[in-house]
């Protein structure tokens, strides 16, 4: 445990972890395992508070919803009949890109959402796709969009509920500097009954999703998104990649991935 953290609680019950992360006497921060391990620890916390005894490790299938607990391991997900069987396996397909099979034991879905701004990404991506809800305690939230959602010290995100009532389909696209290094730009594309969208990272400070009708043949219908992808990327260049090259790949991996869900969705 990092010097500075002055106080470690393992929380008993949702109320009783609210209670701890909402203390003005003390700074504190939630104890979530992330699949990238952080350099600085918590550098504004000097209390942690551990969530592993909540009840959200869960995956529950129902005739129109999967439920997937915060707490649920991210090798479950890439493991799990039901995960795999939906939207062509692209949320156990992205869990598997998230991190190495030690540290997929130890991470949750929390943890990889939470850690998104500079983590994998591949997981985010695939929900947002997928039109994912989130379900989150703390402050005056209520469900939302996982769109939407920020993550926040204050603010624990339980659950994510994705709609399974139509036969999706999706297809991941990525570039890295290697296999399994993380993306430098990643795109999802979900094609869902009269639904089609994309989710695109490395094109901008965070992941986005834009989305259109299926109301013309595939191909004016990706044209459509990938000129949505264009617009609303503004990336900033590094070392992996300059701000051009980032630009022009999240169009080329949006239209790849769309490619990829529409040729799945008329096969299925």
């Amino acid at each position: 445990m990092p010097a500075h953290i002055h106080e470690y609680q393992r929380a008993s019950a949702v109320a009783h972890a609210l209670t701890l992360l909402e203390r003005d006497t003390i700074d504190t921060a939630p104890l979530i395992p992330r699949p990238r391990v952080p350099d600085d620890g918590f550098p504004a916390a000097a209390a942690v508070v551990d969530l592993q005894a909540l009840p959200w490790d869960y995956i529950s299938r129902e005739p129109a919803v999967l439920r997937i607990g915060g707490n649920t391991r991210l090798q479950t997900l890439v493991e799990n009949a039901a995960v795999r069987n939906i939207a062509s396996g692209v949320i156990a397909e992205a869990a598997a890109l998230a991190a190495p099979r030690t540290l997929r034991n130890l991470a949750t879905l929390a943890g990889a959402l939470d850690g998104v701004a500079d983590g994998p990404p591949e997981l985010m991506l695939a929900l947002l796709a997928l039109g994912a809800q989130a379900t989150v305690q703390g402050g005056d939230a209520s469900p939302i969009a996982l769109r939407n959602f920020k993550p926040s010290p204050k603010i624990l995100l339980t659950e994510v509920a994705i709609d399974v009532s139509g036969e999706a389909s999706a297809a991941l696209a990525r570039v890295a500097r290697t296999k399994l290094d993380q993306a430098i730009v990643a795109a999802v594309g979900a094609v869902d009954g009269a639904t089609a969208r994309v989710a695109v990272a490395g094109a901008s400070a965070l992941p986005f999703v834009v989305e259109t009708r299926v109301d013309a043949a595939p191909a004016a219908v990706i044209d459509r998104l990938v000129a949505a992808v264009n617009s609303q990327a503004a990336p900033a260049g590094d070392y992996r990649g300059s701000v051009d090259y980032r630009r022009q790949m999240a169009e080329v991996l949006a239209q790849r991935a769309l490619t990829a869900a529409f040729a799945k969705g008329a096969s299925a």
